[in-house]
């Protein structure tokens, strides 16, 4: 079942009073390269530099103030606990961020710098959700959720409010999936304002859950996340996300680890915009000729993390050099 649109609008009355809109840029580079009009929505301007903020903000702000007191709990992959940090630190409260024990240490350096606690454990986000739920119920904090959240969902909905107010008409809105709960939202969203819109999700092999669950009809655990696209590293969707993804989307794309990182090498060189691999994936989606585009529609890209270091980025180049000559 979609996102009811009043629970769409109140989300958006609650972050319009803390986060100013993300702009919406035209790309001369891709609109000239792909024959149409291309938008890029710049959530990598929110104050921590990824979309999360927004589910985060709304779904903390809906705690009643006595819960809310005594502080949020959470496990991420990175831009979620930098968005429950952050927005703890801004409302006063306590907050406990768990993250996988193979985290670059400037990622849980960045949240600790907003006064949350973290705490490494496990393999994967899966593993450190199982504890923070665990640490939730023990000390009777509110848990939350970074995607299978109704309030998270309809915050990063939000999106899709601020872009009717920046252009006329959106022909075809695509963004990346990680546990579903940002598309969801988008689609949500989408019925509610933007009815034509056609809305399509994109991942990385290796973070493919949602892609292999919508072909195979149900809901695929992977045995482990591969990609280099760490932050959509979400072995396995939800119920709630997986019904609304796979009844409503346009389409859902996947690409390789080396096509994510030439478009994020391209955003970069052409548009002077740093982004993540799993932000960059929905690019490369494109620029494969993936999706069917007009001459004259807008196409709008949510450009949704940019948490990412030039010497990362070296790594992850090199990376792909090398599997590419392995290949050969």
């Amino acid at each position: 079942m979609l996102i009811e649109r009043q629970r769409i609008d109140a989300a958006f009355e609650t972050i319009q009073r803390s986060l100013p809109p993300t702009p919406l840029v035209r790309s001369r580079h891709l609109s000239q390269k792909l024959g149409t009009n291309v938008w890029l929505k710049l959530e990598t301007l929110q104050p921590t530099h990824s979309f999360k903020v927004r589910g985060a903000h709304n779904a903390i702000a809906q705690l009643p103030a006595q819960r809310r007191a005594r502080g949020v709990v959470t496990a991420s992959g990175g831009n979620h606990g930098l968005a429950v940090a952050y927005t703890a630190q801004t409302a006063g409260i306590p907050a406990t961020v768990f993250l996988p024990r193979k985290s670059p240490s400037d990622r849980a350096d960045a949240i600790e710098s907003m006064g949350a606690n973290v705490i490494l454990h496990g393999e994967s986000w899966d593993e450190s959700n199982l504890e923070a739920r665990a640490l939730a119920r023990k000390s009777d904090s509110a848990y939350i959720h970074p995607f299978d959240d109704i309030d998270v969902m309809a915050g990063q909905g939000t999106i899709v409010c601020e872009l009717v107010r920046q252009i006329p008409r959106i022909d075809l809105l695509v963004a990346s999936i990680g546990g579903g709960g940002l598309l969801s939202g988008l689609i949500s969203a989408s019925a509610a304002y933007s009815p034509a819109t056609r809305v399509v999700g994109v991942e990385t092999e290796g973070a493919d859950s949602m892609y292999q669950s919508w072909r195979a009809g149900k809901i695929i655990e992977l045995p482990a996340i591969t990609s280099i696209a760490e932050t959509l590293g979400a072995r396995k969707t939800e119920q709630r996300q997986f019904d609304i993804i796979s009844s409503h989307a346009f389409s859902l794309l996947r690409v390789s680890d080396e096509q994510a990182i030439d478009a994020l090498v391209e955003l970069l060189f052409e548009e002077k915009l740093l982004t993540e691999p799993a932000t960059s994936c929905s690019v490369a989606a494109l620029l494969q000729g993936e999706v069917a585009l007009g001459l004259e529609e807008n196409v709008v890209i949510v450009l949704c993390g940019a948490n990412v270091g030039m010497s990362r980025v070296y790594d992850w180049m090199t990376e792909v050099a090398q599997r590419a000559a392995a290949t050969r």
